[in-house]
C-alpha cells in the first residue's frame, strides 16, 4: 500500500533505519547513532526521520528502566544488609539463618529479572531493525503513535498559511 504520503523508501533510507534501531544493541551508547541520523535525514526523508526518533526514544525509554533496575538491585542489597542486622539482633539461630538465606535469594532474582526485560527491550530493537530494513511501517508498542502525532504536528506548524 503506498501513496503520495508513504512512498517506499529507498535501500539507503531503509538501511539508516535499520541502523536506528539495530543500534540498541549498544545499551547506553547506542543512543548516538540515532540522533545523528535523525538530525541527518529529518528534512529528507520522513521515513527516516520517524524510524531514527522512535528509536531514540526507545532506548531513552530502555535506559531508564536500567537505571530503575539497578537501582533495584542496589536496593536489594540493602535488604540484605537489614535482614543480617536484624538476625543478628535476634537471639533464635534457626530463624536468621532462614531470613539470611531468603535475603540472599532476593538479589539473585532481581538481577534475573533486569537480565530478562533488557534481553527483550534489545530482541525487541531487533525486531525494529528488521522490520525498519525490510521498509515495512514499525511502530513500537505506545511509542510509535505519540511520536508519530508529534512529527504530524510539527508538520503542521512548518506549513505556512
Amino acid at each position: 500500500m503506498t501513496d503520495e504520503q508513504n512512498p517506499i523508501p529507498s535501500s539507503d533510507e531503509r538501511v539508516l533505519a535499520a541502523l536506528s534501531h539495530v543500534s540498541a544493541l549498544l545499551p547506553l551508547m547506542g543512543v548516538i547513532a540515532p540522533i545523528i541520523i535523525w538530525v541527518a535525514q529529518r528534512e529528507k526523508s520522513k521515513y527516516v526521520a520517524f524510524q531514527s526518533l522512535q528509536a531514540l526514544a526507545y532506548q531513552l525509554v530502555m535506559i531508564v528502566a536500567w537505571i530503575l533496575g539497578m537501582g533495584c538491585y542496589l536496593l536489594s542489597f540493602f535488604v540484605i544488609f537489614a535482614g543480617m542486622i536484624f538476625g543478628a539482633a535476634t537471639e533464635s539461630l534457626g530463624s536468621s539463618e532462614l531470613l539470611v538465606m531468603m535475603t540472599s535469594f532476593f538479589p539473585l532474582i532481581v538481577f534475573g529479572v533486569i537480565l530478562l526485560v533488557g534481553f527483550v527491550f534489545i530482541i525487541y530493537g531487533v525486531v525494529g531493525a528488521v522490520n525498519a530494513f525490510q521498509g515495512k511501517p514499525f511502530r513500537y508498542i505506545i511509542l510509535g503513535k505519540r511520536i508519530e502525532s508529534y512529527l504530524q504536528q510539527a508538520d503542521e506548524a512548518d506549513r505556512p498559511l
